[in-house]
């Protein structure tokens, strides 16, 4: 793997070109390398991420699914940074999938890139983040996560590896912010794609692939 200093460069054309090659290859989509990569730094969001939000996810491979609606948050660390609020993110979306059978989320305190998700029957994932990708954009989030779970049950492990490629904006670019009470909604697409346990491996094809339209709406709590 490629480690970059700058890869949270402002504009870095680079890891633009990287994440526009990645979005444009889906759904054909081998295992990447990931260039650039930077797994020291938490993905960096807009300002105009700031704050609760209400997601609407439509499957766009299957339109005929209900959309998953759960809730996310956004706060800025002591960097004035503004970062995703992982464990509650994930709790919220997993409750979204998995309804009753999921217990909680937790993070590992001394690392960013892991996490464990707790479900009943003494099942339980471990995931580990081993790529991100992202450019910094006032704009736009565009940004490309590599994870590799474990997923636990009695008796069994099963390894797999997942890459979402995120593409945010907002949705009404004329937007004007004289209002500092309102906020934009947020448009964008989400591109996942399942990979096998060949860990490294750049010849892995993807085995299952998706992409979802995603609506961000500001909520107050």
């Amino acid at each position: 793997m490629i480690s970059c200093n700058n890869a949270f460069a402002f504009n870095d054309h680079n890891v633009r070109e990287f994440l526009n090659e990645r979005e444009n290859s889906w759904p054909e989509l081998y295992l990447s390398n990931f260039k650039f990569s930077n797994t020291s730094r938490d993905l960096i969001y807009p300002n105009w991420f700031e704050g609760n939000w209400l997601i609407i996810s439509q499957d766009l491979q299957d339109e005929s699914q209900a959309p998953v609606i759960y809730k996310v948050n956004f706060f800025k660390n002591n960097l004035n940074e503004v970062i995703g609020n992982r464990s509650k993110n994930s709790e919220s979306i997993g409750k979204a999938i998995f309804g009753e059978n999921l217990i909680k989320v937790i993070n590992d305190p001394k690392s960013i890139n892991k996490q464990i998700t707790y479900l009943k029957d003494d099942l339980y994932i471990d995931s580990r983040i081993t790529g991100r990708t992202q450019i910094q954009d006032d704009d736009m989030f565009f940004a490309d996560e590599l994870v590799l779970q474990t997923v636990h049950k009695p008796g069994a492990s099963r390894v797999n590896q997942v890459e979402t490629i995120s593409k945010f904006h907002k949705c009404n670019l004329n937007f004007s912010n004289a209002d500092d009470t309102l906020k934009p909604d947020i448009c964008g697409f989400q591109y996942i794609a399942t990979y096998g346990s060949k860990v490294g491996d750049p010849s892995v094809h993807a085995i299952k692939t998706g992409k979802y339209k995603l609506s961000f709406k500001f909520i107050e709590n």
